[in-house]
């Protein structure tokens, strides 16, 4: 019985969590990463892409961090940090933890976070190469996890 209550729990929270998250065609976008090369949120023709929101002071991010990175070798990726200061904070955060600068957004402003209507991190998008959000997480997934989701979109 408490076994069923903790998976109910479990549901419930993730069901407020993803209550705003945008659905359906993903927003088209462009910004500027930490390097000055402009991004774009389109899907490549034949594989999905990862957009994931993270922020600097987010411990469950902090883990999640190696799982993106891997990932972003083989998917095109927008690593996205919200409510995390500055460029030059997110930089040294970044080198710190051996993150990649080339596919980081600082949306210091939220337009992207609103735009998605996201509320927590981390939270990933999978969008499939038509444009479409295929799958929505809020919370820590492995980099296994994303990697079948990404899989799964791009057929």
């Amino acid at each position: 019985m408490q076994f069923m209550m903790v998976i109910l729990a479990i549901f419930v929270i993730r069901a407020w969590q993803q209550q705003d998250l945008t659905q359906g065609m993903s927003p088209s976008f462009s910004s500027k990463t930490l390097t000055g090369e402009i991004m774009n949120s389109n899907p490549l023709p034949d594989q999905a892409i990862l957009i994931h929101f993270w922020a600097t002071w987010c411990p469950v991010c902090h883990i999640e961090n190696d799982n993106i990175q891997a990932v972003a070798e083989d998917y095109k990726t927008l690593n996205i940090a919200i409510q995390s200061d500055d460029d030059v904070d997110i930089i040294k955060y970044a080198k710190e933890n051996n993150l990649k600068l080339d596919n980081i957004i600082n949306d210091r402003s939220g337009s992207l976070s609103r735009l998605f209507g996201v509320k927590g991190t981390p939270t990933s998008f999978i969008v499939n190469p038509k444009g479409r959000i295929q799958f929505v997480e809020v919370g820590y997934v492995t980099e296994l996890g994303l990697r079948l989701r990404l899989w799964w979109a791009g057929l």
